[in-house]
C-alpha cells in the first residue's frame, strides 16, 4: 500500500530539492495572495456569490496543497528518501496532471469573459495566482519525472 522510501544515493537517482523549496515557498505566496482576493464587489445574488466563494476557496486549498507536495518532495529529496522510480514515476504523473487541470480550467474562465464568475466578480488575481503557481509547478514536476530513471535499479 505504502511505497518503500530507501536511501539512494545512486547516479540514477537524482532529485530537485532546491527547485522544490522554491516553488513551494511560490505557491505558499498563490496562496496567500488568493486568499486575500476576496470576490469583490460582493455579489447581491446568491447564485453568484455561493459559486464564487466555492471557486475561491478551492483555488485557496489548491495552492496549499501544492505548497505541502512541494515541501514534501523537496525535504525528501534532500534527504535522498526515494521509492520505486515506479512510485516516483506515477506520483509525478499525479501531479502534472492536476496541474494541466488547473490550467485548462482557468483558461476556460478566461475564455468566458464576461461568463466568467471569477472575472465577474474581480478575483483575476486569484487566476492569475492560480496561473502562475499551475505554471512554475507544472515545470519541476516535469522536469523531475524526466530525470527519474524508468527502471529501477538494485539497491546494494
Amino acid at each position: 500500500m505504502f511505497a518503500v522510501m530507501q536511501d539512494h544515493t545512486s547516479p540514477g537517482k537524482s532529485g530537485l530539492p532546491k527547485a522544490h523549496a522554491t516553488c513551494a515557498l511560490i505557491c505558499f505566496a498563490g496562496a496567500v495572495v488568493s486568499g486575500l482576493d476576496w470576490p469583490t464587489p460582493a455579489p447581491q445574488h446568491a447564485a453568484v456569490m455561493m459559486p464564487a466563494l466555492v471557486i475561491w476557496g478551492i483555488a485557496v486549498v489548491y495552492q496549499f496543497l501544492l505548497a505541502a507536495g512541494h515541501l514534501r518532495t523537496s525535504i525528501l529529496d534532500h534527504q535522498h528518501l526515494f521509492s520505486s522510480s515506479h512510485y516516483e514515476r506515477k506520483s509525478d504523473i499525479g501531479w502534472i496532471v492536476a496541474n494541466v487541470v488547473v490550467l485548462i480550467v482557468v483558461a476556460v474562465f478566461f475564455a468566458q469573459q464576461s461568463n466568467s464568475i471569477p472575472i465577474l466578480t474581480g478575483q483575476t488575481t486569484t487566476l492569475v495566482a492560480l496561473f502562475v503557481t499551475s505554471i512554475i509547478s507544472l515545470v519541476i514536476w516535469g522536469i523531475r519525472w524526466k530525470i527519474t530513471p524508468r527502471k529501477s535499479k538494485a539497491v546494494s
